[in-house]
């Protein structure tokens, strides 16, 4: 049983691929497999919950990608950045340590602003709505062992979703517990990175699912995985910095008395600790060497969730509701001794005998968060349904900055010029409806609509030393509240006209709030207005999804225009002490993405999608901290990016071992990084290559058991993923992150 569900999982990862004439020129062949094969071929059964209720992928009128937790274990995807670099529209930033999103182009800096991807793990909003609550729209970084699938929703999902949804939504589904059968796995692997030295990475799970009776189940996992480093720091002398370990866990209860309800109660807990930062300074001449402060480098973050959700058949009509609470808390440490910070205020405040100065930033920024969201969904009839709900959110959010200026050679500290201290409340509250009028066996149309409401308080306190030491710094405090509402919809019309072909259109928008200022004042030298305003996107998209030559070959096509108003974005106060949020301008993104699957012989997959994504400013802005001329690249996205990959498994030794084996060819095109503070600047604008990474794996089933033995980045390939000048505000155009060099590895794993 483990084994025929484990081939399924494999077909039916990521429903995408091929070009339509590769796809055209296996016709026949791919027929014949599929008669011989029946349904265990078809890939695009999967079922999904992206519009909050089970469906299969292909009937879901949303561009969409979904990947099961075995097949990214399979590949050895075991980070955020592994996987979301191959996902259609889906471009990838690393900083501060952390895999920053941008989809569909929708983004003009990890730093500007409220989060514009959203992240849900099983229902629950995951991070902060708010900047300053921290993360800044990192996804997570959960171990696929725990996760049933990942769901990526490209476009605004406003109306189902909310806030901070208005480029795109990533859905985590853990594994839930089973009612029926005692079981579990067990598993571990050793990987080796080149320029890791002689250290090895390694990982070890494990999860267990506990019957207890017939309506009580509990599954419980762990896992632990340490990442080598493979950078040198020349500055400190130390070697393998960037080394990192990932520790955590999951304890989930099912409580099922009856057919008609259903309690799950879950608790999640995940430790990161990364011991340097993965910056490469050009400047050295190596793709494994940098210059960090010492001191710099080191982050960490701990998160902790519970959830309960309640599942109940009240006659005719479904009840969910989901009530969460969860905390995050997380530090970085910067190397900001290229900003202008050191350059014109450190040399004035500190003693002209100090020759040289570093900058080391410790950020901190935590955040508890409560909400719960209550639903209901039945239907009117054989010919509408619907979906109607609310949901509340109140989260309270810690940041700090403490910039210490030292001494370069030895880490010793001169002074903290710098103290910065947040506390934001923000409180929203919303209401949902979604509503499905079937007006033909093969025509229906989608309704949706979703109104919120938010409320934010802040507590701002500054320490700045504006004169030399040791004159005291300069004190202020600032109490800024911003109020702000939004109404979100959603026009989905779809028409079948075959049960294996869906065309659909799609109108929807999505938004994310605004929020208070922190410097906020009215003095005329150095006005700062006290709140900052959402900005809103509006899709406009049609696409086609469906199978040919009798679900041999499966195809999922989109076209879209996204039009982005009053764009948030940072400014400098008129003294230049500080930065706050505004808004100005437009964005469009529009494009187009194909993805096909083939089948072409019994066993073998055949994949491929592509993506043309043109993101551009239709308005120029000077805010003073950020230029940007109309015309220009938003950050971050590739223009055109491409995937092929192949799978192939078959039976050896009279069917007791099935053999796999698969490749894939990533290509992420040229990117352009942040927007520079001024015209004079513009040069200096990063601009990141384009790149194809190959990655190959195969493995072993036998009995219970499976082996996976893995390559990614085969030809070390060093693409570019982040840094560059003005890149975390940090000035220092020689500073890249670059793709993880070759690493080879296996896994082996026990399910019983």
């Amino acid at each position: 049983m483990h084994d025929t569900k484990r081939r399924m999982i494999r077909l039916s990862a990521i429903s995408l691929s091929g070009s339509l004439l590769f796809c055209l020129a296996f016709g026949a062949t791919a027929a014949q497999a599929q008669s011989e094969t029946g349904d265990e071929a078809i890939s695009n059964e999967i079922i999904v919950t992206a519009q909050k209720r089970e469906e299969r992928l292909k009937d879901v009128p949303v561009p969409l990608t979904a990947v099961s937790g075995d097949a990214l274990l399979e590949q050895n995807q075991t980070k955020a950045q592994d996987f979301f670099a191959s996902v259609p529209g889906v471009n990838l930033q690393f900083q501060n340590n952390r895999a920053q999103l941008a989809i569909r182009g929708i983004t003009t800096s990890p730093v500007t602003g409220n989060p514009v991807v959203g992240f849900t793990i099983d229902g629950v909003p995951y991070g902060s709505s708010t900047g300053q609550g921290g993360l800044y729209g990192a996804a997570p970084d959960i171990d696929p062992s725990e996760l049933a699938r990942i769901e990526v929703l490209r476009g605004p999902q406003g109306t189902l979703y909310g806030a901070s949804s208005m480029g795109g939504l990533v859905k985590y589904v853990t594994i839930a517990p089973d009612l029926s059968e005692f079981g579990g796995s067990i598993g571990g692997g050793v990987n080796m990175i080149r320029g890791g030295g002689q250290s090895l990475g390694y990982n070890v799970r494990g999860a267990i699912n506990v019957p207890l009776g017939e309506n009580v189940a509990v599954r419980a996992s762990a896992y632990t995985r340490k990442e080598p480093g493979y950078i040198d720091n020349v500055r400190t002398g130390e070697n393998d910095v960037n080394s990192s370990r990932v520790t955590g866990g999951r304890l989930t209860a099912l409580w099922e008395p009856s057919d008609m309800f259903s309690l799950t109660l879950g608790a999640m807990y995940q430790v990161r600790d990364i011991y340097g930062s993965s910056n490469v300074d050009t400047r050295t001449g190596s793709f494994y060497q940098q210059t960090d402060q010492i001191g710099s480098g080191r982050s960490k973050s701990d998160m902790q969730m519970y959830r309960a959700e309640i599942n109940a058949d009240l006659g005719g009509v479904d009840l969910t509701s989901i009530t969460s609470f969860s905390r995050s808390t997380n530090y970085d440490n910067q190397d900001f001794t290229a900003s202008p910070l050191t350059i014109f205020l450190f040399p004035a405040i500190f003693p002209p005998t100090i020759p040289e100065f570093g900058n080391v930033l410790l950020q901190t920024y935590d955040v508890d968060k409560v909400s719960h969201e209550t639903r209901l969904t039945g239907a009117f009839g054989d010919n509408i349904d619907w979906i109607v709900g609310g949901f509340y959110t109140h989260e309270k959010g810690n940041y700090t900055i403490d910039t210490f200026a030292i001494n370069p050679d030895n880490g010793d500290v001169y002074g903290v010029p710098v103290v910065w201290r947040d506390n934001i409340k923000y409180q929203e509250y919303a209401a949902f409806a979604n509503l499905t009028a079937r007006l033909s066996d093969q025509f229906d149309i989608q309704f949706g609509g979703r109104f919120s409401e938010n409320d934010q308080e802040m507590t701002h306190r500054e320490w700045f030393q504006g004169a030399p030491y040791p004159a005291d710094p300069f004190y202020s405090t600032t109490s800024p509240e911003a109020h702000g509402s939004s109404f979100t919809y959603q026009i989905t019309p779809r028409f079948k006209p075959t049960p294996d072909h869906m065309i659909y259109g799609r109108l929807a928008t999505g938004y994310r709030p605004g929020g208070p200022n922190a410097g906020c004042s009215e003095d005329p030298a150095e006005p700062v207005p006290c709140q900052f305003k959402p900005d809103k996107t509006v899709n406009y998209e049609i696409g086609a999804k469906g199978d040919l030559l009798d679900r041999a070959l499966s195809y999922d096509v989109s076209l879209f225009n996204i039009d982005w108003t009053d764009i948030q974005i940072t400014q400098v106060s008129s003294l230049g002490t500080f930065t706050f949020n505004s808004n100005a301008g437009k964005a469009r993104s529009r494009g187009f993405e194909i993805a096909l699957e083939a089948r072409p012989v019994d066993g073998l997959s055949v994949k491929a999608w592509w993506a043309y994504v043109d993101a551009t400013l239709r308005e120029s802005f000077a805010s003073g901290a950020v230029y940007a001329a109309e015309g220009d690249r938003l950050p971050f996205s590739s223009k055109n990016s491409g995937r092929f990959s192949f799978d192939y498994e078959a039976p050896v030794s009279d069917g007791d071992i099935t053999a796999s084996f698969g490749a894939s060819a990533t290509y992420v095109g040229e990117r352009k990084g942040e927007f520079v503070p001024s015209l004079a600047d513009a040069p200096l604008r990063a601009s990141y290559p384009g790149y194809v990474q190959f990655d190959i794996h195969s493995g072993l089933d036998f009995d219970s058991w499976n082996l996976n033995v893995f390559v990614q980045n085969l030809t070390n390939k060093h693409g570019v993923i982040g840094g560059g000048f003005y890149n975390q505000s940090t000035f220092n155009a020689n500073w890249f992150n670059y793709a993880q060099p070759r690493t080879v590895g296996l896994n082996l794993g026990y399910d019983f």
